[in-house]
């Protein structure tokens, strides 16, 4: 393994060399090189899902109010800490860049001043977060109980260690744009297994502990973010590997630095914005369809997100691998890699899928739901589910390689279009307008997913590479590697 990520570095291009040396040009192998970087990344976001879910089917035998309590105040402590985590897919796709152009100095001086700027928002959102968090809930959930189930789980939550989510996502992206995906997967290990066993202890009171429900399951979640942003940060100070990072990396601030990891992270983070604004609306929405269609939702999602993991992880590898081979200077070998990425993530998803079709009543089974209605709408929303996959990984993959080109603007626009022309008008019309179940509703996300995926496609295929090239690469190196391509 050690000798292919050392046949596989990038080397700067020397500058007094008549010829400067080809980087990378034969030894390069697409398809190797996302596996390598996809499988810990899928291991990874197989720790997460598999955390939501034991959290979900936790707290789902506590019944259905508790059940949407947890999931909507998931929604709103973890929706905007992702929006602000787009800081990380900047970092990620410049830290890519530096390193294959082997630049790693500024790597590390671009990365620290990206995780600068998590730390002090990070410290602005608690501050506004625990102001207006009681009055939001109290605003828009009509049901009391849940009113006070869900106000309890957000604020254990976000109290106990969540608000460090974002760091968490900086440092991450860090690590990954050197090519490094096990440090983040052996991290999120630690943490997730701390966060089920303080599940198994607290929800339901074992070991002598008190039963805390709701409150348990949100101490255990929050603790464990807490615990895996210490972790992430000191892999990243006392790691003695290729990237040099140190608090002068951080401060003091940096102008034209914080500029750059801003570029990139703005149109990421108003993407990202749009998404969970839309999910946080339609959330809303679906409350009006009573206790048991929320639930069943809550729980086919949970179910689905096992699909997420390739499509997530082949993603992050096209973000990494897309802009380290421009900035070695290749521009054939950029393309490739970002086809490559989404037809293996589009082939894992699918199969999947085939899975959610004949097999649902047996992935549902797995969150044992009290009422019976819960497990019936859960089976149908997962069926429908099915159909979306190759669309879902289409989606995800070509926004993590046009992420990678440092072209953060495109899926953000894209993700506008399909919400604000698609899901969101859809989904009101089937709630408000026609009264229909909840069925319907993801019936409208596959066709989200299908506009989304085609109009990524074409806006990568539209891609200037030679010109991408150039910008992140010395021009004598590009023009000898194009030579070698051809």
């Amino acid at each position: 393994m050690r000798k292919l990520f050392r046949r596989n570095r990038v080397e700067p291009a020397p500058q007094i060399i008549l010829r400067p040396r080809l980087v990378g040009n034969g030894d390069y192998r697409p398809v190797l090189s996302i596996l390598i970087l996809a499988w810990p990344v899928v291991l990874e976001m197989a720790l997460h899902t598999f955390v939501w879910i034991f959290d979900t089917a936790m707290v789902m035998r506590l019944g259905a109010r508790e059940t949407s309590a947890v999931e909507y105040g998931a929604i709103i402590a973890y929706s905007m800490m992702h929006v602000l985590g787009a800081l990380g897919i900047g970092a990620n796709a410049l830290v890519a860049r530096y390193t294959g152009a082997g630049e790693m100095n500024k790597a590390a001086r671009t990365g620290g001043q990206a995780l600068s700027l998590g730390l002090i928002i990070t410290a602005c959102y608690l501050v506004v977060g625990y102001f207006v968090g009681k009055p939001f809930f109290n605003w828009i959930i009509k049901d009391a109980i849940t009113v006070e189930l869900t106000i309890d789980y957000y604020y254990t939550t976000l109290l106990s260690g969540g608000f460090m989510f974002l760091p968490i996502l900086v440092a991450n992206g860090i690590i990954r744009g050197t090519g490094n995906t096990w440090v983040p997967m052996l991290i999120a290990l630690v943490a997730n297994i701390y966060n089920i066993i303080g599940d198994y202890i607290l929800i339901f009171g074992n070991f002598g502990f008190p039963a805390m429900g709701v409150r348990g399951a949100a101490l255990a979640t929050g603790s464990a973010q807490l615990l895996g942003a210490i972790l992430s940060l000191g892999y990243l100070f006392w790691q003695k590997g290729k990237l040099p990072f140190n608090l002068s990396c951080m401060f003091p601030l940096k102008a034209d630095e914080i500029r750059q990891v801003l570029r990139l992270s703005l149109p990421a983070g108003a993407e990202e914005l749009t998404q969970s604004g839309s999910r946080l609306i339609t959330s809303t929405w679906l409350t009006a369809l009573g206790p048991i269609a929320f639930a069943a939702n809550a729980a086919a999602i949970a179910a689905e997100s096992f699909s997420f993991m390739p499509g997530q992880a082949f993603a992050i590898s096209a973000t990494t691998l897309v802009g380290q081979r421009l900035g070695a200077g290749y521009p054939n070998q950029a393309k490739v890699t970002g086809y490559w990425a989404v037809a293996m993530g589009t082939a894992l998803m699918s199969m999947i899928g085939m899975i959610f079709l004949f097999f649902p009543y047996a992935i549902m089974g797995l969150f044992n739901p009290p009422e019976p209605e819960v497990l019936r709408w859960g089976v149908l929303c997962l069926q429908i589910a099915a159909a979306e996959q190759p669309f879902v990984a289409v989606t995800m993959a070509f926004s993590g390689a046009l992420k990678g080109t440092g072209d953060t603007q495109g899926p953000f626009q894209i993700g506008l279009i399909s919400n604000l022309l698609v899901r969101l008008p859809l989904i009101y019309a089937v709630v408000y307008v026609f009264e229909l179940s909840i069925s319907y509703v993801w019936w409208v996300t596959a066709l989200q997913y299908a506009v989304s995926s085609l109009l990524l496609y074409l806006r990568y295929r539209r891609k200037d590479w030679k010109s991408l090239a150039y910008r992140s690469a010395p021009a004598a190196t590009v023009l000898l590697n194009q030579e070698a391509e051809a």
